[in-house]
C-alpha cells in the first residue's frame, strides 16, 4: 500500500517540478515526459503515454497512444491497435499507416503570451497562458495515475457510481475530522513525527479524488452517446468539463468543490482503492 503512495507521490513531485524523467511499467509499456518516442519497425510496444514530447512509428502499438503538447508520427507500414488521443498536437499519417481504434484530437487555441505582451502588461493572456500550462501538467498527472493505479482508481469511481451522495456525505465527514486527526497527533511525539505523512495521504486522497469524479463524469458523458471509452479518455473529458466550468462565477467553484469531496470521499471509503477492487 505505501509502496504504491509512494510511487504516485515521486510521479506528482516530478511532474509539477518540470523534470525529466522516464518510466517502464510494465516491460512494453512506455510513458516519458519531456522526450520524444522512437518505434522502429522491428519494435513492438503496448500503451505509450508522453507528456510534452512526440512519438514517431514505424513499427506495432498494441495497445493505446496517449500524447500531451506533442505529436504523433505514422510512418509507412506502422499499425496502432488501441486508441490514439492527442492534446495540443496533430497526427501526421502515411496512408498505409492504421488505427484501429478512436482517435481523438483536443486542440487549444495559440494564445500563450510573448516577450512583447508581458512588456505591454498583457496579464489576462499571462493568466491563460498559466491556467492553460497548469491544465496540461494536471492532465497528464491524470494520465500516469490512470496508467499506475488503473485497479485502485476504478474501485474509488465504482463507489461513486454505486452512490454519489454517500460518497459526498463521507467525503464531507472525512474534511471535517481533517483537523481532529492533527490534534490527536500532535499530542504525542511520535503523532508529531506522523503529521506530515498525514498531509501527505490528504493531499493524495483529494488529487486521486480529484481524477476519480473527472472519470466518473466523463464516463456518464459518454454513456449518454452510447459510447465506452477507455479511463483515461474519461478522465481527460471529465477534467476539461470541471476545467470549463471553473469559469462560471460562484457556481462554477460550488460545482466543483462538490465533485471533489465526492471523490476525496470515494477514495478514503475504499481506502485508496484497495476495498471493493
Amino acid at each position: 500500500m505505501f509502496k504504491r503512495l509512494s510511487i504516485m507521490f515521486v510521479t506528482a513531485a516530478v511532474l509539477l517540478s518540470a523534470s525529466t524523467f522516464a518510466f517502464a511499467a510494465p516491460a512494453d509499456d512506455i510513458i516519458k515526459v519531456k522526450r520524444d518516442i522512437l518505434i522502429s519497425k522491428e519494435m513492438v510496444v503496448n500503451d505509450v503515454v508522453v507528456i510534452h514530447g512526440s512519438v514517431t512509428v514505424y513499427g506495432r502499438v498494441e495497445g493505446n497512444v496517449v500524447i500531451v503538447g506533442g505529436s504523433l508520427y505514422l510512418k509507412e507500414g506502422a499499425k496502432v491497435r488501441g486508441h490514439v488521443v492527442i492534446i495540443g498536437g496533430e497526427i501526421v499519417r502515411d496512408p498505409t499507416a492504421e488505427i484501429a481504434g478512436k482517435t481523438t484530437q483536443i486542440y487549444f487555441p495559440r494564445f500563450l503570451p510573448s516577450l512583447a505582451t508581458f512588456l505591454t502588461g498583457g496579464w489576462i493572456a499571462v493568466w491563460a497562458a498559466i491556467s492553460v500550462m497548469v491544465l496540461l501538467g494536471f492532465l497528464g498527472l491524470a494520465i500516469l495515475l490512470v496508467a499506475l493505479i488503473p485497479e485502485h482508481i476504478g474501485a474509488a469511481v465504482s463507489a461513486l457510481e454505486r452512490s454519489f451522495a454517500a460518497m459526498l456525505l463521507w467525503g464531507v465527514f472525512w474534511v471535517i475530522m481533517i483537523a481532529p486527526v492533527a490534534i490527536l497527533l500532535a499530542i504525542s511525539i511520535v503523532g508529531i513525527i506522523l503529521i506530515p505523512l498525514q498531509v501527505l495521504l490528504v493531499a493524495l486522497a483529494f488529487l486521486i479524488g480529484y481524477i476519480t469524479s473527472a472519470i466518473y463524469i466523463g464516463r456518464n458523458v459518454f454513456i449518454r452517446f452510447k459510447k465506452v471509452s477507455p479511463p483515461f479518455v474519461d478522465a481527460i473529458l471529465g477534467i476539461l468539463i470541471l476545467y470549463a466550468v471553473g469559469f462560471v462565477p460562484l457556481f462554477g467553484a460550488v460545482i466543483k468543490a462538490i465533485f471533489l469531496i465526492a471523490g476525496f470521499g470515494a477514495v478514503m471509503t475504499t481506502r485508496f482503492g484497495t476495498v471493493g477492487k
